[in-house]
């Protein structure tokens, strides 16, 4: 946020914890279904973590 980076809205406690939970579960979900994302999305495991990670800092990232 001092960098100017992230937006100004945002509560820094719960987006913490927040992104905490959406990191894990994306991480997980990914371990979990590999297989799955490969055959279904044509990703492989580090694409579709690259996408999720993009997505989520996306949402607090701040518009320019």
């Amino acid at each position: 946020m001092e960098n100017g980076d992230l937006r100004e809205d945002l509560k820094i406690i719960p987006t913490i914890f927040n992104f905490w939970g959406m990191l894990s579960g994306l991480i997980q979900l990914a371990t979990n279904k590999e297989n799955y994302i490969q055959n279904t999305m044509n990703l492989s495991k580090k694409q579709f973590l690259d996408y999720g990670f993009q997505m989520l800092y996306q949402s607090i990232a701040k518009e320019k």
